[in-house]
């Protein structure tokens, strides 16, 4: 059996991990049992970027997204500045990410 909270760790850690390998600063939501603690109920990982210039928050997902998450997503509004994104993994390979204007 899965432990999808281990898997959903594993998945925040890799986003968190490559984009401090691309200058962000990066924020990543702490696990406490039987709790999560996201942004605002939603979000995975914010990272700011090196030159201050736009904020992306970001949901993680393995390798599919729900339509539920995606109209969520839709609606949110967000300043300017930020950015919302889905990465989803896919088959342990590589992410999809998607962007969410």
């Amino acid at each position: 059996m899965i432990n999808k909270v281990a898997k959903g760790t594993r998945k925040e850690k890799a986003c968190a991990d490559l984009l401090r390998a691309k200058g962000y600063w990066v924020w990543r939501t702490i696990r406490v049992p039987y709790q999560k603690i996201d942004l605002w109920g939603f979000f995975d990982v914010a990272a700011l970027h090196p030159d201050g210039d736009h904020i992306l928050f970001i949901q993680t997902k393995s390798n599919r997204c729900d339509t539920i998450t995606r109209d969520r997503m839709k609606k949110l509004k967000m300043p300017k500045d930020c950015q919302k994104w889905i990465w989803i993994w896919k088959d342990g390979k590589y992410w999809i990410k998607e962007f969410y204007d």
